[in-house]
């Protein structure tokens, strides 16, 4: 797994086959990374390498991740312009993205429109300037 914060205020996560559990705690860690710079900015999570991969039973953890993404939703709320995913699977409606998250959320299966889409929602709410 890469995660990166090169192209600051975007912030990458590229997962390349890790479980389901490692993904949703290394979003968190990303997520908590980008918060403790207190500056708006916007997440590109490619998770397109771990469609293949299922989760096998059910995760004990996934209860404490999402108690995890509660705890932090006032802070996503006020600092991240957008969340994008990339993956081949099934995108949950937009405004549940949000009630969850806290802020935009959209899937694509394109890396390049998932970044795009990031700069234009910094732009958008007047937290980034030029490219």
């Amino acid at each position: 797994m890469k995660n990166g914060f090169d192209d600051w205020p975007v912030v990458t996560l590229v997962a390349e086959g890790e479980t389901p559990s490692e993904i949703r705690d290394a979003v968190l860690d990303l997520l908590h990374s980008a918060l403790q710079r207190r500056q708006p900015f916007a997440a590109v999570l490619d998770l397109a390498a771990t469609a293949d991969v299922k989760e096998t039973g059910h995760d004990p953890r996934t209860a404490e991740h999402a108690k995890a993404v509660k705890g932090i939703r006032p802070d996503l709320a006020s600092r991240c312009c957008g969340l994008a995913f990339v993956g081949r699977g099934r995108a949950p409606a937009p405004e549940a993205g949000r009630r969850f998250w806290g802020c935009p959320v959209v899937q694509t299966t394109d890396v390049g429109e998932a970044v795009s889409w990031a700069r234009e929602s910094l732009a958008a709410a007047g937290r980034e300037e030029g490219p």
